[in-house]
């Protein structure tokens, strides 16, 4: 074989081996996905966003073909969910739910995260909600009135389950901001633990989201004292709303958000997000959520990007105005 030959073929085989090195990811992205997708959450187990993960990877998995495994990875208010997403590939194969203070709210309260903001891709809005107000049912409150002036009664500040930096605690901080109440606040491991400490009495009041509270407040377990929408519940008609309570500047809203580690391929987002579409669109987890005052919407990743760069924005003039820094 002469030199010419021996070196177009060396050529050709060059340009295929490159070939299919270029058409290696193209070709893995067409498969995806091929193994399970782990949907992190930074929640525990039976919270409000715990329950929207589980029924919304039932949907997910028929749609994408490969189980949808819920991964709650709690601690220090969506830090240690967030951190250990962000240190995935970005393959689709690890998503983070999780709420709009790990990205509009956390960023303002503390110089030195484990995370960026720019370590990660917004794909999807999930969910508005609403916050409530509840209290320990043996406590004399039933109005938001009646907690501040109990809160005024005690000789300390009243203790209130909240972690700090979540919406939740801002929403007492704003509380005492706007009533001049003192108030300590008390962290717990998820919304089942706050529960238990409102039962018991080791804390008077919390704010906290509404799905995994209806049944312990019909059965009288735990007051709820107002809700923060411009509406009333429909699970929960009898509670006011804090505009109706003479309250309208405490409430602060929220949402919860799916998102991935920075660079997924656009194929991938694309298929993840018209899957979390159509889960959210199923009847029964719509119904359910507008039950507890929850509304179920999706946008697409460019919208919703802008959306977290609004609110951040937002949630920072309103920690500046509190003078809130927390490291």
């Amino acid at each position: 074989m002469s030199g010419a030959h021996a070196l177009g073929r060396r050529a050709l085989g060059a340009m295929a081996l490159a070939g299919l090195l270029a058409a290696g990811p193209a070709a893995a992205q067409e498969a995806w996905p091929t193994r399970p997708i782990r949907l992190v959450v930074a929640f525990t187990a039976g919270s409000e966003p715990d329950l929207l993960a589980r029924a919304m990877a039932t949907s997910m998995q028929a749609s994408l073909g490969q189980p949808v495994v819920v991964d709650n990875r709690v601690g220090a208010a969506s830090v240690v969910a967030a951190e250990h997403v962000s240190q995935q590939r970005p393959d689709g194969y690890t998503l983070l739910l999780t709420s709009s203070s790990t990205f509009c709210v956390t960023p303002h309260l503390f110089a030195n995260l484990p995370f960026r903001v720019e370590q990660f891709q917004p794909l999807t809005l999930l969910m508005r909600g609403q916050l409530a107000l509840y209290a320990n049912p043996r406590l004399p409150v039933r109005t938001v009135a009646d907690v501040v002036d109990y809160a005024r009664s005690q000789p300390h500040p009243m203790p209130y389950a909240a972690n700090v930096g979540l919406v939740a605690h801002l929403s007492g901080e704003r509380m005492m901001q706007v009533t001049g109440i003192r108030m300590m606040d008390v962290s717990y491991r998820g919304t089942p633990a706050a529960q238990q400490m409102l039962m018991r009495g080791d804390v008077a009041i919390t704010f906290d989201g509404l799905a995994a509270y209806i049944g312990l407040v019909r059965n009288g377990e735990i007051r709820a004292i107002a809700v923060t929408g411009e509406r009333r519940v429909p699970a929960l008609p009898e509670v006011p709303t804090f505009a109706e309570s003479g309250f309208p500047d405490v409430a602060q809203p929220y949402w919860y958000g799916l998102f991935a580690p920075a660079g997924i391929p656009e194929p991938v987002m694309r298929r993840i997000v018209a899957a979390a579409h159509a889960a959210l669109a199923e009847s029964r987890l719509f119904e359910q959520m507008l039950a507890q005052g929850a509304e179920l919407r999706g946008n697409a990743p460019a919208e919703f990007t802008a959306m977290v760069a609004e609110e951040r924005e937002r949630w920072g003039e309103l920690i500046r105005k509190i003078g809130l820094r927390l490291g």
